[in-house]
């Protein structure tokens, strides 16, 4: 193949990964990139559906020990891999608006005879804000802008004004929070929420789970606090808690500003 034709072939090639390319989003809120071919070097747009903060990495085809740089709507990724792992973490970060972003990513061997392609670059939901620990007077308080948000629309609105978790139009969104038990007990569990009314959410810890309906606060921006029942948390340690919605009542299953836990006194 003469220069000519092996520069048509580059040509081409590039051309089918930028026209190939997806992005798709699945009800736990994880975004998976493909390029239409594994490559060493990709050059594309990833759609986001919201704004938020995620974790990345890029799954691998070929495993050789490389690394990787690049960006996400500007932002850097970096990372490194020995060349064992099928993937490689190349940082969080928060993406400030949905729609198409420009990505770039280009692995660069440790050993040109043993590249490293990449299949996929995959965000995963991550939290938005601090780690979460029970307070001196063991009250727990889980505020939506520290919360995980496993979702395609809904989001943390982070405007003074809203300061809540929005845009909840489709009722397989969820979100979930991870902190830190310092003393067991009993506790009382408060959402504030605003609503229309109606719709049927479950939170869950471990195995056990609340089930609860939305109040009519008088507006989604009208905040209210409800007691939707107790909780059990008999042992120390890491924790997560769980906030699905079951149904939607109305354009949307409400706005939420925080979880509280409150202990049960003795």
């Amino acid at each position: 193949m003469n220069f000519k034709a092996i520069t048509l072939a580059v040509l081409i090639t590039t051309s089918l990964l930028l026209a190939g390319e997806t992005t798709t989003q699945g009800p736990d809120g994880i975004a998976t990139w493909t390029p239409v071919a594994s490559a060493a070097q990709l050059k594309g747009d990833f759609t986001a559906s919201r704004w938020g903060m995620y974790d990345v990495e890029a799954q691998l085809d070929a495993l050789g020990a490389a690394k990787f740089k690049g960006t996400l709507a500007g932002k850097e990724l970096a990372g490194t891999s020995d060349g064992t792992a099928p993937a490689v973490k190349l940082g969080r970060l928060y993406i400030e608006k949905g729609g198409k972003l420009p990505l770039v990513l280009e692995a660069t061997p440790s050993d040109a005879a043993k590249p490293a392609t990449i299949k996929a670059i995959v965000l995963t939901p991550a939290p938005e804000g601090k780690p979460i620990v029970q307070a001196d007077d063991l009250s727990i308080t889980l505020h939506a802008r520290d919360s995980i948000v496993h979702a395609t629309t809904m989001r943390y609105e982070i405007s003074p004004v809203k300061n809540t978790l929005g845009y909840w139009g489709n009722v397989k969104d969820w979100v979930s929070w991870d902190f830190e038990l310092k003393k067991p007990g009993k506790f009382i569990v408060f959402v504030m929420h605003g609503s229309g009314g109606g719709s049927d959410v479950e939170i869950t810890v471990g195995e056990q789970k609340l089930n609860w309906t939305t109040k009519n606060t008088g507006g989604y921006h009208t905040f209210t606090f409800l007691e939707v029942g107790t909780l059990t948390l008999d042992t120390p340690g890491p924790l997560s808690l769980t906030l699905k919605p079951t149904k939607k009542n109305g354009g949307a299953v409400m706005d939420m500003r925080q979880v509280i836990l409150v202990p049960v006194l003795k």
